[in-house]
């Protein structure tokens, strides 16, 4: 069965580097090569970026596929065209053809992992479908990661700061380079909001690669709700997205859609772009499941979208807040939590537990130490936390669900099919 074979590569150990993803994609006949593409590298954001410019190629009329990880509800989101996720049929079938690919391959390269085959398939059903536009999102950092063959007409880096350090280095250049790694020569590469050691780097590596560089705050702006450029403004106020950073989001966005367009000789229309802020939706991230109380999801798996959450809770005065967190044990637990207690300091914060399908999530011995706080406690299920703020009457409440994107999608498949309980 293929959704055993597909299961199986989970527990394969992921390779970074681009050796046996080129000899897959050759075996498969170059399936890249014809792509034009815009390739998105970035701690944060990349999926919301990702969101934006597809809905803007939709607006001006464009065939667009669309690559991004995780999923939330079903793995067929990763592969989407015209932002709808693949079909079942389609989608079984492109995974055969990686699978026939794998056993040709076998003897020399052994198995495939989860993100080869899945980034092999999105090749495969891309040229297929003759996508006018494919938006592909790195898995991590940018030199090494799978998507990084081919030649983007742009690259974007959305946002950069300490994350997967055991892959990508321990400093923010050492980072910033190897997301770096994904600028091709002639290129235009679309920078957001980033500091300006990030930026010596980027720079650096794009003079080298003979790329130009349209970077946040230099070649096009952000300001007063509006994204501005030499001869473009168009008004932010509507976007659907909800936290203030969905705004550089789609700052960037813009210009990188519009970098896009001018290299395949097309022109960005303004009123296009604009009447599609207010229908982006991107699962999982500031997601609203109840009004009143509020219960909000946020996927907030690093230190620097922990600052963001942060942000975003201390906007909203006034409301009596809670915090529930859970991550998986290889995530920098400990130094979200401090980050955390030391931020919101007047905010209860509700430890939990989830099952993952892919490693462990932390448990009470994980956070033991944090435990003697009278702010921090620790709850096994998820669902009776979540259950009991939802069916409060105090309209002042607010429950905020944040850690892992592995445990944003739990508890978002756990609330679409969950029975509230009777009054």
């Amino acid at each position: 069965m293929l959704q055993e074979w597909l299961k199986k590569s989970e527990s394969i150990p992921r390779k970074h580097g681009l050796y046996r993803m080129e000899a897959i994609l050759e075996a498969l006949g170059n399936p890249e090569h014809g792509l034009k593409s815009i390739h998105i590298a970035g701690t944060n954001g990349k999926g919301s970026t990702a969101a934006m410019m597809t809905a803007f190629a939709k607006a001006h009329g464009l065939r667009v596929g669309t690559f991004t990880s995780p999923h939330m509800d079903s793995i067929r989101e990763r592969i989407q065209l015209d932002g709808v996720p693949l079909g079942e049929e389609p989608f079984w079938q492109a995974a055969s053809v990686i699978r026939g690919v794998e056993s040709r391959l076998l003897e020399e390269w052994g198995a495939f992992n989860y993100f080869e085959i899945l980034t092999a398939m999105m090749f495969v059903v891309f040229q297929q479908e003759g996508v006018d536009l494919a938006i592909i999102e790195v898995g991590i950092g940018g030199l090494l990661d799978n998507t990084n063959v081919g030649h983007p007409l742009v690259s974007v880096i959305t946002t950069i700061g300490l994350d997967h350090q055991d892959l990508l280095g321990s400093t923010l250049e050492e980072i910033t380079a190897q997301k770096a790694g994904i600028i091709k020569a002639g290129q235009q590469v679309v920078v957001g909001p980033v500091t300006r050691e990030c930026m010596d780097v980027i720079r650096e590596i794009a003079s080298e690669k003979g790329a130009t560089v349209q970077a946040f705050g230099e070649g096009f702006f952000l300001i007063e709700d509006s994204y501005q450029d030499t001869s473009l403004t168009i008004p932010l106020k509507q976007l659907a997205l909800k936290g203030a950073f969905q705004k550089e989001n789609a700052t960037v966005a813009i210009r990188a859609f519009r970098a896009w367009m001018e290299a395949t000789g097309r022109s960005v229309q303004a009123e296009f772009i604009e009447a599609s802020l207010p229908v982006v939706s991107w699962p999982g991230r500031m997601e609203v499941l109840q009004e009143t109380p509020l219960v909000i999801i946020d996927g907030a798996h690093n230190l620097p979208a922990i600052e963001r959450l942060v942000q975003n809770m201390t906007a909203r005065v006034g409301k009596k807040q809670t915090l529930l967190f859970s991550a998986l044990t290889r995530k920098d637990s400990q130094q979200m939590l401090l980050r955390l207690q030391e931020a919101l300091p007047d905010v209860n914060i509700i430890l939990t537990s989830f099952h993952p399908s892919r490693g462990l999530s932390i448990a009470r011995s994980d956070v033991e130490a944090y435990l003697d706080s009278r702010k921090i406690s620790y709850e096994e299920s998820f669902e009776d936390i979540i259950d009991r703020f939802a069916s409060s009457t105090d309209d002042r409440s607010e429950l905020w669900v944040t850690g892992s994107l592995y445990f944003i999608a739990e508890v978002r498949h756990w609330w679409k099919n969950r029975k509230p309980k009777e009054e």
